[in-house]
């Protein structure tokens, strides 16, 4: 049975890095008493698979994982693995796709994120200018920039990040706050991305 996780990485979990996920999610089931589905061949590892990576350091608040559990998993999914995944982890909901529904690769088109320096320089048109049609808004909310931006695993937030650098506008990663608000597919109603 394939699960649909929806968590969140705040504080110092923003700094795990995208490999080490898979690792953090399946002994969390372990823990929990959960039987995840074993890969086949020379070297077995629980089947998981996750969005498209974020770099160290970016916070993220919808974040999927497909989970395949090797017997039926209930409701209590999110409190058995919040009593056991680390601090700054949070699984908020829990989602049973169908078996015909699409994989996470193919259903993360899109990814809204929040921008701003902490030089407080505008970011607007930077990222306008680096991702170019990708970007299908981009607006301030406060003191952030709200935008989403297509295919993120083709267009990355780290790549913003190095071409802002060598620009000049900033030094580095330690100038920039970066949260991934969601992942997957483009509502145009709510003008937000969300995952079905």
């Amino acid at each position: 049975m394939r699960a649909r996780l929806i968590y969140s990485k705040r504080g110092g979990a923003c700094f795990v890095p995208h490999i080490a996920l898979a690792q953090i999610f399946s002994r969390s089931a372990m823990r929990s008493g959960l039987r995840l589905i074993m890969t086949q061949g020379f070297s077995p590892r629980a089947k998981i698979s996750f969005a498209p990576e974020l770099p160290a350091g970016v916070v993220a608040l919808n974040e999927p994982v497909d989970m395949y559990f090797d017997d039926d998993v209930h409701d209590d999914i999110a409190l058995l693995m919040n009593e056991s995944l680390p601090e700054g982890f949070h699984v908020s909901r829990v989602l049973f796709p169908d078996d015909n529904s699409p994989s996470l690769g193919k259903m993360c088109k899109y990814a809204e994120y929040l921008i701003r320096t902490t030089t407080g320089r505008d970011l607007n048109e930077r990222v306008k200018e680096f991702y170019g049609s990708s970007v299908l808004r981009a607006k301030h909310k406060d003191t952030w920039l709200s935008v989403i931006i297509s295919e993120p695993a083709q267009n990355p937030i780290g790549g913003l990040v190095k071409h802002l650098k060598a620009e000049n506008i900033i030094a580095g990663w330690h100038e920039m706050n970066i949260v991934r608000v969601s992942i997957g597919g483009y509502d145009t109603e709510g003008d937000c991305v969300c995952l079905k």
